[in-house]
């Protein structure tokens, strides 16, 4: 479980060595660039200095390419399918006392949640790990409680 609640956020990993974190650093910058880029209307707000770079493909598909700086020294690069116009990778690079650490969020599976294109697929990867979310479901403007995007509960053992 990923939690993000605009100041804050978490990771649960029940399985893990370390089984919840609170983000810091270029974690919760990349958390808040995540939460931004959900709504791509943000993408202005999100990222400065934004730039084209050179086409290329991914799975295939050509994709136009869009780079810019997030906050606290975070790049971000995303991958719109030339096709459809739709998000298909970003791939951010926070800062760290040893460098850049990169991650990459894939999207696929869009299908329509009340006229507008939802990823209803999304593929985390990091130096480390990989994590992938499946949506089963997905309603706009419904009330959430705030709780929702605090510390999470990892089930019991």
């Amino acid at each position: 479980m990923r939690t993000y609640d605009g100041r804050t956020g978490w990771i649960a990993t029940p399985l893990a060595v370390v089984a919840k974190y609170e983000l810091g650093g270029s974690e919760r910058d990349g958390a808040r660039l995540d939460a931004q880029l959900s709504f791509p209307s943000q993408i202005k707000q999100a990222l400065t200095d934004l730039r084209v770079g050179p086409p290329t493909t991914i799975n295939d598909k050509d994709v136009t390419v869009l780079q810019g700086n997030g906050p606290n020294g975070t790049l971000a690069t995303l991958y719109f399918d030339d096709a459809s116009g739709l998000l298909v990778r970003m791939v951010r690079h926070g800062r760290s006392p040893i460098g850049r650490v990169p991650t990459q969020v894939d999207y696929s599976d869009y299908r329509d949640v009340g006229g507008i294109k939802f990823p209803f697929h999304w593929t985390f990867t990091w130096l480390d790990g990989r994590d992938n979310f499946e949506f089963s479901d997905v309603k706009l403007n419904v009330s959430i409680d705030a709780a929702t995007f605090g510390q999470p509960k990892l089930p019991p053992k």
